[in-house]
């Protein structure tokens, strides 16, 4: 945004300084007048002279002889020249710009703005080309690893599948193919390569995070539980979040029998276990939670993003209670 706004503001210059010849000040004199000018106050002379007298027909006379002296000698104005240093000056600021911001800022992968991400871009691609030329199992691993690292998944998945056909039990590329196919709302496929690189590599965490978050979009909150937890005792990093799944699972389980268990189980996805906030707004500390009411109708009809909750009366007065206390 910075970027775009310093260009636009140079652009605008640039351009004021190649159109001040055009726009410029006035000459301190006025411009002599043209002929068609000179012609036409002759005209109107020589119509009115005969209806003048005395004093002011010879002044009209007068004011006639120097018309016609000025149309006899008359030499049409010159043109002022156009500088075009300036205008040079100002195409090759916008130039420069423009390269400029090509070069480091223009968007080459997901997110990338800056000079490190170009330079990670570069990188990708020369993987990239390097294992599509040697077809070779570490290279397609690196590109792969690299592009996944880099949020760029069509070509994370392409170098996994690659890597999968030339060695299938690279556990690895299994597991991330699993991960890749559940992210793409896969998840009978996912759930099969997940399994068998989980029994294959039981210390990766990354494989129970993901296929915690599988058998949870699936309904079953049981195995959902067994492989977050899993995925805590080898040591995953994502300790915080991870035990807020649990309890969001446990909640969801128990089918919402107090006010936090409602929360964790129909709200905490979207709003954090804690009313932190996340795909939806902050609620610990938000005003509107002063007005039970209108909590009441957001809840049960929606609004915006949000869809309307289905809870029952029970359920709703102790999930307002809860609130309440955030």
């Amino acid at each position: 945004m910075t970027a775009t706004l310093l260009f636009l503001i140079l652009f605008l210059l640039g351009l004021a300084l190649a159109l001040r010849p055009l726009l410029g000040p006035k000459e301190p004199f006025p411009e002599p007048p043209r002929r068609e000018d000179l012609l036409r106050e002759l005209e109107v002379l020589r119509a009115e002279v005969e209806a003048l007298e005395g004093e002011e027909k010879k002044l009209a006379l007068a004011r006639m002889v120097a018309l016609e002296k000025a149309l006899e000698g008359y030499r049409p104005p010159e043109k002022r020249p156009l500088n075009p240093l300036p205008v040079a000056l100002a195409l090759g600021v916008v130039v420069l710009l423009g390269v400029g911001l090509w070069r480091y800022t223009l968007p080459r992968l997901p997110g990338e703005t800056t000079v490190t991400q170009r330079a990670e871009a570069r990188e990708l691609k020369a993987l990239a080309d390097k294992a599509r030329r040697t077809g070779a199992v570490e290279d397609l691993l690196a590109w792969g690893q690299r592009a996944y690292a880099l949020q760029a998944f069509d070509q994370a998945a392409e170098a996994y599948l690659e890597v999968l056909k030339k060695d299938p039990r690279n556990v690895e590329a299994v597991r991330r193919v699993g991960i890749l196919l559940f992210m793409g709302g896969r998840l009978e496929e996912a759930q099969m390569f997940l399994e068998i690189a989980q029994h294959a590599d039981p210390k990766a965490a990354e494989g129970w995070l993901f296929l915690g978050n599988l058998y949870f979009q699936k309904g079953e909150m049981d195995r959902a539980i067994a492989a977050w937890e899993r995925y805590l005792e080898v040591g995953g990093e994502a300790k915080e979040r991870v035990e807020g799944l649990i309890a969001m699972a446990r909640a969801q389980a128990q089918g919402g029998k107090d006010g936090q268990s409602v929360y964790l189980a129909r709200c905490a996805l979207c709003h954090g276990a804690e009313g932190e906030g996340g795909v939806g707004p902050r609620l610990k500390g938000n005003p509107i939670l002063k007005a039970p009411e209108a909590v009441r109708e957001i809840v049960l009809k929606g609004r915006g993003q949000m869809p309307p909750v289905p809870l029952s009366e029970g359920e709703l007065a102790a999930l307002l209670a809860y609130l309440q206390g955030l």
